[in-house]
């Protein structure tokens, strides 16, 4: 079942997070992302404003994942508006995407909700860290604690 989350509503119920920042949406891509490698849940997260240039590092095209941004003079409500879709499980506090989503007979989730579930989502023994160091990284680290 995908999910069609509103991105400026997660960062919203997040802690130590700021609507706005390019970190918190970076922290929230990295966050979904290692949610959907970990489950295989097809996401479509939808954030406000303009889209900023992402880091080459952050892999933002694996299959069943997708970030949009809203055309100029439209808002991210209007882009899950459009996108909602049976099947689909929006995932938002906004009142009024509740109510379309009631009144279309789509399922919703309370953004703070879906935070809980995703932060919830353990790693199995087989599976790779979020993290994967550059060539550059692993030589500060050797620096910082010698070459064995």
């Amino acid at each position: 079942m995908p999910y069609l989350v509103d991105g400026n509503n997660l960062i919203g119920v997040s802690p130590n997070l700021t609507i706005g920042s390019q970190e918190s949406r970076d922290f929230i891509i990295r966050k979904l992302l290692r949610f959907h490698r970990l489950t295989k849940k097809r996401i479509v997260l939808v954030f406000d404003g303009a889209p900023e240039p992402y880091p080459a590092r952050m892999e933002l095209s694996p299959k069943n994942f997708m970030v949009l941004f809203p055309k100029y003079g439209e808002s991210a409500d209007d882009v899950i508006k459009r996108c909602m879709g049976p099947g689909m499980v929006v995932v938002t506090s906004d009142r009024e995407l509740i109510e379309e989503a009631k009144k279309r007979h789509i399922k919703w989730m309370r953004s703070r909700d879906f935070l809980r579930m995703v932060s919830s989502v353990k790693e199995g023994k087989n599976e790779k860290p979020d993290w994967n160091p550059t060539p550059q990284e692993i030589d500060a680290w050797l620096k910082i604690f010698g070459e064995k």
